[in-house]
């Protein structure tokens, strides 16, 4: 190749002029987003009581949020991809926005599931959308970084939001947090409407592309790992908050800072994964699946020992933040003749993933106790470190067909 045409090639590959500014956008709006579907697990025991149900009952809010992005999230995106950016991302900020602010005002159980319903279905429109966009601003080669950078709104509702949520439901009630995320949701789909550039909508894929993914075995493997992984980190994490109280005795106030510190964690793991998984997203994923292992077979040891078990925590929240960068950059990696659609398939599957780790980890709760959740969650995570060890060891062999 020639020198000219190697300095095109690095040239094209450098962010766009309004790469900062978008992302930046993504970020914020990506924070109301993900807080919004992650919110009810700090808010858990308060819901159950207040509504009269059972910890597994209302571990059901995480479940149909899920169950309604898995089942109807990638249709709605196949739409969605052809469409400018901008109008997408804005109209379903502003179905976030509306559905949090009716949970606020109307604090019951049929409304709290409509809501839930809906909000699903919006999900991976947006995430879809917003990812994409972000690794096209980047330009070619940078989808991981772009992916971390895009993914500092699901850190910062980790490290934030859910902890916030947790401890403003303390003072005035849960139905208080949903009212703060309507504001922030409508504040964001404003900025959005405002100041994000304008893209054009890029050259959709064929329909033929997109369905196409559906018998690929090599990108049907990534789904069920990605599947795998998302099982074995919500198994635990649906319940962390009883399982901190029932097994630490923390509560209130506490549990909000042991939150907070189990996301300032996932920053870490976000940089990091942003970092290696452009070189090998199958290796990365391992790692993760080891971490997971560790972190959550480990932590009911803990006993009295509070330096060890923010230890665990801090493991556990690096690990559980680096999950959602490798799981959508393999997806794009794997799918890159139609890439939001890949996307939305990945994220489909990931809600499923999370809505079945939230229904074995109710099981779990009923019949042998919320302390024991850790367990079902590092189960899963063996299974997802054995498959992705499988996988690399089989593109190995035959590199051409992955």
């Amino acid at each position: 190749m020639s020198v000219g045409s190697t300095g095109m090639r690095s040239r094209a590959a450098q962010p766009a002029p309004s790469f900062a500014l978008a992302v930046s956008l993504l970020a914020g709006a990506i924070f109301v987003v993900v807080t919004t579907e992650f919110v009810v697990v700090g808010l858990l025991p308060a819901m159950a009581s207040d509504l009269n149900l059972s910890l597994a009952e209302a571990g059901w809010f995480v479940s149909w949020f899920a169950l309604a992005a898995a089942l109807l999230g990638p249709p709605l995106t196949m739409l969605a991809g052809r469409c400018e950016p901008r109008p997408v991302l804005v109209a379903t900020a502003i179905v976030f926005a509306a559905g949090n602010l009716a949970a606020a005002l109307v604090p019951h159980y049929s409304v709290l599931v409509a809501v839930r319903l809906v909000q699903g279905c919006a999900l991976p429109v947006f995430a879809s959308v917003a990812i994409v966009t972000a690794a096209r601003l980047a330009g070619s080669g940078r989808e991981g970084r772009a992916t971390s950078l895009a993914n500092l709104g699901v850190v910062g509702a980790t490290v934030l939001g859910i902890p916030a949520g947790a401890m403003l439901a303390d003072k005035a009630g849960w139905p208080a947090s949903f009212a703060a995320l309507a504001a922030l949701g409508f504040i964001s789909a404003a900025l959005l409407a405002i100041q994000f550039p304008r893209l054009g909508s890029a050259k959709p894929p064929s329909l033929r592309a997109e369905a196409s993914l559906m018998w690929r075995p090599a990108f049907l493997a990534h789904l069920l790992l990605s599947g795998m992984l998302f099982t074995a980190m919500f198994a635990g994490y649906s319940y962390i908050v009883p399982f901190l109280a029932a097994r630490f005795g923390l509560e209130g106030a506490i549990t909000g800072w042991m939150l907070m510190g189990f996301g300032l964690a996932g920053v870490f793991g976000n940089w990091l994964a942003g970092r290696l998984v452009d070189r090998d997203p199958l290796v990365a994923t391992a790692w993760v699946a080891c971490v997971l292992v560790l972190a959550m077979s480990t932590i009911g040891f803990a006993g009295g020992n509070l330096t060890l078990l923010v230890l665990l925590i801090g493991l556990w929240g690096a690990a559980h933040m680096a999950a959602f960068v490798v799981s959508q950059v393999s997806a794009m990696a794997a799918g890159r003749q139609a890439p939001a659609f890949a996307m939305s398939l990945t994220i489909s599957v990931c809600n499923l993933g999370i809505a079945l780790g939230a229904f074995v980890g109710g099981r779990i709760v009923d019949h042998y106790g919320v302390g024991a959740v850790g367990y079902a969650g590092a189960a899963a995570a063996a299974a997802a470190l054995l498959m992705a060890v499988v996988m690399k060891a089989a593109r190995s062999r035959t590199p051409a067909t992955t």
